[in-house]
């Protein structure tokens, strides 16, 4: 009779894992649907369309160099992302490149004691 408790009540436990997995799977991909279906606004400082003659042009100017100091602005980051790559790239070869030099030492010093017991062997 025991075992038929323990197996009931491992197969309930088993069951609420299971039904908690789902629900918060279904919760999961509701939220992520709704974050996809959401509009993504971008507010830009575009200039309004009635100004008329200077004050359209003055606008426009200001609208223009505000975008050319964003694409400076992601440009500076995009340099400054790329040699972070780099430096980590050159980092992950140099520890490869002692990981390999190890495991190539490591190998040598067992063919060389193989070498040795080998030896001794043969002198019998």
């Amino acid at each position: 009779m025991n075992r038929l408790k323990g197996m009931i009540a491992a197969g309930t436990l088993t069951g609420l894992i299971l039904i908690t997995v789902v629900v918060l799977s279904i919760r999961n991909a509701n939220a992520a649907a709704e974050a996809i279906s959401a509009p993504l606004t971008i507010t830009q400082n575009q200039p309004d369309t009635a100004l008329t003659g200077q004050e359209a042009v003055q606008a426009w100017q200001t609208y223009s160099a505000e975008l050319e100091n964003t694409i400076r602005v992601m440009q500076d980051r995009e340099a400054q992302y790329q040699a972070e790559l780099e430096a980590a790239n050159a980092t992950i070869l140099q520890l490869q490149d002692q990981i390999n030099s190890t495991n190539q030492t490591t190998s040598y010093r067992e063919h060389e004691e193989h070498e040795e017991h080998e030896e001794y062997e043969n002198n019998d």
